[in-house]
């Protein structure tokens, strides 16, 4: 329990240190510059995600962030903020655990040149390059 939260507290760190220093904005700045187009992509990620189905909006987020521009990264970083606020019943109801949100996050962060940073939180040792 308390390492799963541990990892959570660090995701949203992560997130809130990308923003800063890729857009030299506050995570919550950063996301309300998007277009309303993109902000509707977020919002319906994380609506999938609170739904009972954060696979299917991890999978759809891998999608979408095939094409790595900023405004992607922006709505990545707000879905997994909003995911690293969800408790353990959420990820205990929906078979989601907080080791896979952190590789996933991993995984996304690798695609925008970032993954560095998680690795100064996570170190290297168990996540499984893919």
């Amino acid at each position: 329990m308390f390492e799963q939260d541990y990892i959570m507290r660090q995701i949203k760190e992560i997130t809130a240190v990308i923003a800063k220093v890729v857009f030299g904005q506050k995570v919550e700045t950063s996301f309300y510059m998007l277009q309303e187009v993109e902000r509707q992509k977020a919002y319906a990620l994380i609506e999938q995600m609170r739904n009972g189905e954060p696979l299917e909006a991890v999978r759809e987020l891998d999608r979408l962030s095939e094409n790595n521009t900023k405004e992607n990264l922006m709505i990545g970083l707000e879905f997994y903020t909003q995911l690293s606020n969800m408790d353990d019943d959420f990820f205990t109801a929906n078979g989601y655990t907080t080791v896979m949100a952190r590789k996933d996050f991993r995984r996304f962060t690798k695609k925008f040149g970032v993954e560095d940073m998680t690795d100064l939180y996570f170190g290297d040792g168990d996540d499984d390059d893919e």
